[in-house]
């Protein structure tokens, strides 16, 4: 509709242009002078048929241009109602840009030393988990995807343990934030859970405060059509 104004806008200009092109030009009148003082100017037949004429054109053309005006001002306020329209629809429904946003990380507190389980019941981690399920709740285009990250030390298999290594722990710590997700509420089928084992540090491994940040759990917030 834009383009639609600007066209009708540059109409008219031209139009206007033409028309006092064609004032300008109006011919002289072909007056007939005589020797005596006392007989009037007389204009010929053909001048007055020729100004009658571009009188009427010029009456045309104002008519035309009086109408492309109005017809821009009322689509420049069909344009700025439309836009009002979307604006208020958009805030209604509360339609966002869809994006990767990163919903929560859980670091190793969250867990026992070397343990999959949650043992965090804090009421910091209950209010965690609402703010997780309120924003899952209202991103219906989105998919949840669950990430679990250790550190580079290696676990050393036992009998009491149900896993063999840091990618399985790493899983294992992921899945069980996704079954706390899921007992709350949220859909299994929205839910991917992935381990990524020591693969994905955020900071040093040769420090102890290193290896805490690259124990963790991440919460995402994934659109459908995209890959991760």
């Amino acid at each position: 509709m834009r383009n639609l104004l600007i066209g009708l806008s540059i109409g008219c200009f031209v139009l206007s242009g033409i028309v006092i092109f064609k004032a300008l030009g109006i011919p002289a009148q072909h007056t007939r002078y005589e020797m005596t003082p006392s007989e009037p100017e007389s204009t010929s037949p053909e001048s007055e048929e020729l100004l009658g004429q571009l009188a009427k054109e010029q009456e045309a053309n104002r008519a035309l241009l009086e109408e492309l005006q109005a017809t821009i001002a009322n689509l420049a306020d069909e344009l700025a109602k439309t836009e009002e329209d979307e604006t208020r629809a958009n805030a209604k429904t509360g339609e966002t840009k869809k994006e990767t946003r990163v919903l929560a990380v859980l670091g190793s507190g969250t867990f026992g030393s070397g343990q999959a389980g949650i043992r965090d019941t804090s009421e910091t981690l209950k209010d965690i988990v609402k703010e997780l399920v309120r924003d899952i709740s209202t991103s219906p285009d989105h998919r949840v995807v669950i990430e679990g990250h250790t550190d580079n030390i290696p676990i050393k298999p036992s009998s009491a343990t149900w896993y063999r290594d840091n990618m399985d722990l790493s899983f294992l710590r992921a899945k069980a934030v996704a079954d706390l997700l899921v007992s709350n509420g949220i859909s299994l089928e929205r839910i991917s859970v992935i381990g990524y084992g020591d693969t994905r540090p955020i900071a040093s491994n040769e420090t102890v405060e290193g290896r805490a940040k690259n124990r963790r759990v991440v919460v995402k917030l994934i659109p459908k059509d995209e890959e991760f």
